[in-house]
């Protein structure tokens, strides 16, 4: 099975892997220069799953002439203009000179008194000494933590929800859930893929001593020891449901194959769950919209919540 050898050489690595939560369209272009507008949902038997406003529409791979993903622009704020300054003149009138005067004769000082002896003044007290300054707080550093006995999960309609770590994010609709995870992973809580096993998405969780840290060169010497030809093709910070986060994108050989993946860190207290999106390099374009969609609706539950009483998070149209 295709799931040992990605996620069981993907385990050693993912643990500091980060990426930004945006929204994305799609605009597909056809050969005979039609455009679809919409968004990308799946792919499947060489034809894409587009949802459209008019509904979900099937385009067939060799029709496809180029897909452009777009975003919304920031708006940037206009600097206030202010107002010309205007030069005042001020005019005052002459001042009249002072009138000459002679110089006074010195005055005669008399010869002062001699002091007396001054009194002897008691030297102060000794200052205390300076208290030594506190150490250093300890480095934090990733602990083994083992992964609970029995891990409960549950799907509503096109959410998954993970009732022992309290969250929940998108499922499409024709991805399936592998079971027994942790046990071939070891870190892992979660894995889904699509019915073809090219695409895998799998959450693990990394508990720190304090602080977690999501920059580090050990994580680059852990990919690299993974992936042949590993090469990392971007990295930026951003906030994921309101939490510190970093994603990063990376292509690799393993097995013979070459990869592209997503890789988005979250920190929650002092845990850190990865998000971790792999397909093959010819699909990469077109599932790199299902990733972001499942990054943009994962989400921490309440603690003490029913989940069964949360909204289903499917992304909008």
């Amino acid at each position: 099975m295709k799931l040992r050898i990605i996620a069981g050489a993907l385990w050693v690595a993912v643990i500091c892997l980060g990426a930004p939560c945006v929204t994305f369209a799609e605009e597909i272009t056809l050969k005979n220069g039609q455009k679809i507008v919409g968004t990308i949902v799946g792919y499947e038997k060489d034809m894409f799953r587009v949802e459209t406003e008019y509904g979900i529409a099937l385009v067939r791979k060799d029709k496809v002439a180029s897909i452009q993903v777009n975003k919304p622009d920031a708006a940037n704020p206009q600097a206030p203009q202010h107002p010309a300054s205007k030069t005042i003149e001020v005019k005052t009138a002459p001042v009249a000179a002072a009138p000459e005067t002679l110089p006074s004769p010195a005055p005669v000082r008399p010869t002062p008194a001699k002091p007396p002896a001054p009194t002897p003044v008691a030297a102060p007290p000794p200052m205390p000494a300076k208290p030594p300054a506190p150490p250093p707080p300890p480095v934090s550093h990733p602990l083994d933590v083992p992964m609970p006995a029995h891990l409960q999960e549950h799907v509503d309609g096109n959410t998954y929800f993970s009732d022992t770590f309290q969250f929940s994010m998108y499922k499409p609709p024709d991805w399936k859930i592998y079971e027994g995870v942790p046990n071939e992973t070891g870190s892992g809580i979660m894995a889904m893929g699509a019915e073809d096993e090219q695409t895998l998405l799998i959450v693990d969780r990394q508990v720190w001593s304090g602080t977690p840290k999501l920059t580090s060169d050990q994580v680059e010497a852990k990919l690299r020891q993974t992936y042949q030809e590993y090469h990392r093709t971007s990295e930026d910070a951003f906030e994921c449901d309101g939490q510190t986060a970093t994603r990063r994108t990376f292509t690799g050989v393993l097995e013979g194959t070459e990869w592209h993946g997503v890789a988005v860190h979250v920190i929650h207290g002092n845990t850190v769950f990865g998000i971790i999106g792999l397909t093959s390099a010819e699909t990469f374009q077109f599932q790199q919209a299902i990733f972001n969609k499942i990054i943009k609706t994962f989400h921490f539950l309440i603690p003490g919540t029913p989940t069964a009483a949360l909204p289903t998070l499917n992304p909008a149209p």
